[in-house]
């Protein structure tokens, strides 16, 4: 459903990159009542040096790191749900990213700082071959979808379907959509 692009300047490990993806996921999948199989997480690489402007100047020695999100939107989804992601979306980096390796210094500590995070809304989405719903209508879709799902994880033998079913059954805010 969402898409979390996150373009960093600043090397993230591998681990680093896990730790936010599960940190995001996490976060999105129970603020907003979606299985996690449906929350994507993507790492892409800054343009280069000079292509990319603040105020109109270049962002010298490199570009910020940012995250620029997909997301349904309306119903209960407000600005302030949105703002309030946003803000512990910024706390996982900076303890991730800002803070790893007990770093000190402005000039380490401003290269690592995350720039911004950004939700775009998404007009419609067709994912692991079901359409999207619209925000708030997670438990009739989720509860309409089960026997596709079930078919995908039991008959297509697909792990990330039988993980999804998993989540369902040990999440109660899921678990209580096909009840």
């Amino acid at each position: 459903m969402p898409l979390y692009e996150i373009c960093h300047s600043t090397p993230l490990t591998p681990a680093q990159k896990s730790q936010l993806a599960q940190s995001i996921t996490r976060l999105h999948s129970t603020t907003f009542h979606t299985p996690s199989l449906f929350v994507n997480v993507r790492f892409t690489s800054p343009e280069p040096v000079g292509d990319y402007f603040v105020a109109g100047k270049p962002m010298q020695p490199t570009s910020p790191n940012r995250i620029i999100a997909t997301v349904r939107t309306g119903g209960s989804r407000t600005k302030e749900v949105f703002d309030e992601v946003g803000r512990q979306i910024g706390r996982f980096w900076d303890d991730i990213v800002v803070n790893a390796d007990g770093a000190k210094g402005n000039d380490v500590r401003k290269a690592r700082k995350l720039h911004f995070t950004v939700f775009a809304p998404m007009l419609a989405a067709v994912e692991n071959g079901v359409v999207i719903p619209g925000a708030g209508e997670e438990g009739s879709w989720l509860k309409n979808n089960m026997a596709y799902f079930k078919e995908q994880a039991e008959v297509g033998n697909d792990e990330h379907f039988k993980d999804m079913l998993k989540e369902i059954e040990e999440r109660e805010d899921l678990k209580s959509f096909i009840s």
